[in-house]
């Protein structure tokens, strides 16, 4: 999408200082190096669940959806590496499961938090049993240390209990967990449980979004029943299963429509046909049964054939249909 200008990063209200304007229009390098690999051994043990893969996928395309709407540079990355300098000054090294940036970057490589023009605005991390420690403690730490504006962990809740549902499986606070960063310290955003719906919901205020969790979709979809709400609208973006079953439904009505038209159709040339036959006879009736055959233009208007057999002569009506049909007669 072309830019006419650049996008300049919005004063934070809750930061002690207004961040810079900056040019986010300009991509950020991608690297694959030795020193900056694009990909790696994973230093930790990456849950291959389907059901964390597919909420990944989802949040991908969904994220990238609502964000392409907007206008503004952008870049959402999946499970890319990304390279920064600890507090400590040590180079380090994480794979967020989710980044989304105000600023695109050349291509699918690793990323340096120095190449940046800004923070990321966003981090959403699925949580696994052997990721959910990491990314409640060290990984917090390292994202609030490089200025991302907002943090996510989500629970895929590997369960159908209730109970486990209500309460999440791997977060001690719910499924649904995040942080907004505030003078360099992540402050907890709220999160709502609807015990009637059975939801949980949370609002992004960087991401200008609600996030939903709805056990109903969780019973019933591999991704575990999250959804980002359109803010248009209020609903649900829609899942690539749920995406194919709307295409699926609009051709069963595609072809209803074209198979009620084509029944039309024969219902329609019968009865021209039968007209022709009392008014002309059958040697008329079958020279025009062949013209309706050998032609694919759309059957004619009832009141058009009655206008036809208003002409004093079989000449003239053969004629006429000749005409409409855009065919030449063959006369037995």
């Amino acid at each position: 999408m072309a830019i006419t200008k650049p996008w300049t990063v919005p004063e934070e209200p809750l930061t002690a200082k207004p961040v810079p304007s900056v040019d986010l229009s300009q991509p950020i390098p991608s690297w694959n190096t030795p020193e900056y690999p694009a990909e790696w051994p994973r230093s930790d043990e990456m849950s291959v669940a389907p059901r964390h893969v597919v909420i990944l996928h989802y949040l991908y395309s969904a994220l990238s959806t609502l964000l392409r709407r907007r206008g503004r540079p952008f870049a959402v990355n999946q499970e890319i590496g990304l390279h920064f300098i600890d507090a400590r000054g040590q180079a380090q090294r994480c794979d967020p499961d989710l980044i989304i940036m105000p600023f695109p970057n050349t291509g699918r490589g690793s990323l340096r938090r120095q190449d940046m023009p800004c923070p990321p605005d966003c981090v959403i991390e699925v949580a696994s049993q052997s990721t959910a420690d990491n990314d409640l403690g060290i990984k917090k730490t390292w994202y609030a240390w490089m200025g991302i504006r907002e943090y996510w962990i989500l629970d895929p809740v590997d369960s159908n209990g209730p109970a486990h549902f209500e309460r999440g499986v791997l977060l001690p606070d719910g499924p649904l967990m995040g942080w907004r960063l505030e003078q360099s310290r992540y402050e907890p955003l709220e999160t709502f449980w609807d015990a009637a719906a059975r939801t949980w919901t949370a609002y992004s205020p960087v991401l200008d979004c609600d996030i939903l969790l709805s056990q109903e979709l969780h019973r019933e979809e591999t991704d575990g029943g999250y959804r980002i709400l359109d803010p248009e609208t209020g609903e649900p973006l829609a899942s690539s299963s749920e995406k194919d079953e709307l295409l699926a439904e609009k051709d069963v009505h595609l072809e209803q429509q074209r198979q009620r038209l084509e029944d039309q159709g024969t219902e329609v040339a019968a009865f021209i046909i039968d007209l022709a036959r009392f008014r002309y006879g059958d040697s008329v009736a079958e020279q025009l049964q062949e013209l309706m055959q050998r032609s694919s233009a759309p059957m004619p208007a009832r009141q058009m054939v009655q206008a036809w057999m208003a002409t004093p002569s079989t000449e003239e009506f053969l004629d006429a249909a000749s005409r409409y049909f855009r065919m030449f007669r063959t006369d037995p």
